[in-house]
């Protein structure tokens, strides 16, 4: 039987995992917790994410993210920035100098940890939200607007943020991860976010130098991005980008997400907008088809389950019926 960091990589790189490996990465709230504790204690997984954060950095006030900014919640949703710490370009010196030290050894004391407990699991260094950090920290609005009007400033944050990524990333890669994973939701439920030409002029380069630079550390690169991305998934490809994740797929499609199979390894779970309203019969049909449809003989699907399940009010037996469908898919 293989391990799990060779299932992973057998699995990424197209050489024939003996099963379909699976992430299990819950966020750790109370909410989510109550759903996920016992799945965790019950359930082994191949694939662990490494959260991004220092515990000696001192935030600017209580409930303030390393960013500078504070979510108001909506329930069991994330929810959104109020407040946004960058609303006036004015601040963005001030901002930037109240940031944490990403290169502190503290951060990544966790991450050296867990290689050390888990030497043949497959360890993932989280990046955070990278570009959708952009909206956060000046409100959705304002962002789509600074393309069109405050491009030197837009560009000097875009800057600052892939800095930020590479000191990550060598931190990680010091730490001995496999892989690094940024969240970046690029898309709207039926379409692109932004034009192409738009994504390119700002991020093409950036993005294709930042893919290099991981690999370069020898470690794989994760992307999440939710939304109808199809979009951008040739350039993800032509980049190198090594894990696209997914947690909708029927709002594109199985069939025309199977035009890059095997091109790109994919990581999904059920599609969350879809999977509770599901009868156990139609997960089971769904994890078939999605499964023949993202993969082929050789690899190219993973299974990573919803973070937060009690955002999307899945109950704990229904999260388990969908994890042992996919490991005995």
């Amino acid at each position: 039987m293989q391990t799990s960091k060779e299932c992973v990589l057998n699995a990424i790189e197209g050489k024939g995992p003996d099963r379909i490996p699976i992430c299990l990465d819950f966020d750790s709230d109370a909410l989510n917790q109550a759903i996920t504790k016992d799945i965790l204690k019950e359930y082994d997984a191949d694939i662990y994410i490494v959260s991004s954060y220092d515990p000696e950095f001192v935030p600017v006030a209580e409930g303030y993210s390393q960013w500078g900014y504070k979510m108001e919640t909506f329930g069991e949703t994330m929810g959104e920035v109020k407040n946004p710490p960058l609303e006036s370009w004015d601040n963005f010196e001030n901002w930037k100098n109240h940031l944490p030290d990403f290169t502190a050894p503290s951060r990544y004391t966790e991450a050296k940890r867990l290689r050390q407990l888990y030497p043949d699991k497959f360890l993932v260094g989280g990046l955070g939200m990278m570009m959708e950090e952009i909206i956060n920290l000046r409100g959705y609005a304002n962002c789509m607007v600074d393309y069109y009007e405050e491009e030197e400033n837009i560009n000097r944050l875009i800057d600052c943020l892939y800095e930020v990524g590479k000191q990550m990333v060598d931190g990680y890669a010091e730490a001995g991860m496999d892989a690094v994973m940024a969240w970046e939701d690029w898309g709207l439920q039926r379409g692109p976010m932004m034009s192409y030409g738009m994504w390119e002029e700002y991020y093409y380069d950036r993005m294709k130098s930042f893919v290099d630079y991981i690999h370069k550390k020898g470690m794989k690169y994760f992307l999440h991005s939710c939304g109808h991305i199809t979009y951008l998934l040739d350039v993800f490809v032509e980049f190198g980008v090594d894990v696209i994740q997914m947690d909708q797929q029927m709002n594109m499609g199985l069939e025309l997400l199977g035009k890059w199979n095997g091109k790109i390894c994919f990581l999904c779970p059920v599609d969350i907008q879809h999977s509770v309203q599901m009868t156990k019969e139609e997960m089971g049909s769904y994890i078939r088809d999605m499964v023949q449809a993202l993969s082929t003989e050789k690899g190219g699907f993973m299974y990573k389950a919803y973070p937060q399940p009690a955002a999307i009010h899945m109950t704990e037996a229904q999260l388990r019926q969908e994890i042992d469908f996919m490991k005995n898919c």
